[in-house]
């Protein structure tokens, strides 16, 4: 048998084995797993102040029914997901910068299993503390990511050291699969 005809046969039957994992689509084929992001610097909104002297939140635009919710204190930024419904709420970064939603680049991201989100993945940063106990917000000394599950998926809540952990971005995303793929093998 001539060699270039041996070797042109195994590289069309490769071809054929390889050809599934490249159509579209296929590298989503585990729950149909995407991701959708929320430009924090460019999808939000100043709301309403409950009360006089309060300072007033800031909404972002969320996916499926939820949104993201800035709250301010008197020296931080708390950063929330909540449903529009109102039924659910969960703290997802919190003493962050005032500043936060205005850092250039910040985007919240949003895990989806075939077009639905389940989770959110968001950056936050641990700040050293100043001489009044107070964070020293000119002074990152720690950032990660921050996995947390939306309705129904509470169980994902993970972290992932952003400065330590290779292709954190890409950790924290498997981490937040596994855990809807953890709840869907549950049921």
């Amino acid at each position: 048998m001539n060699c270039t005809y041996f070797r042109l046969c195994w590289l069309g039957i490769l071809a054929l084995c390889l050809l599934p994992a490249s159509l579209p689509g296929r590298a989503t084929a585990q729950g149909g797993f995407t991701s959708a992001y929320t430009d924090l610097n460019t999808q939000c909104r100043a709301g309403r102040a409950a009360a006089e002297g309060s300072d007033a939140p800031t909404y972002c635009a969320g996916r499926g029914g939820y949104r993201l919710l800035i709250s301010y204190s008197a020296w931080a930024a708390d950063i929330f997901v909540e449903s529009r419904d109102g039924r659910f709420s969960s703290l997802v970064a919190g003493g962050q910068a005032p500043h936060y939603d205005r850092q250039k680049g910040r985007k919240i991201e949003w895990r989806l299993a075939n077009g639905k989100p389940f989770a959110v993945i968001a950056r936050a940063f641990e700040y050293s503390v100043g001489e009044n106990g107070a964070p020293d917000f000119s002074r990152e000394v720690g950032e990660k990511l921050v996995v947390k599950g939306l309705a129904g998926f509470e169980h994902i809540d993970a972290t992932v050291d952003a400065r330590t952990t290779p292709n954190a971005n890409a950790r924290a995303r498997q981490l937040a699969d596994e855990g809807y793929d953890r709840r869907a093998a549950s049921r």
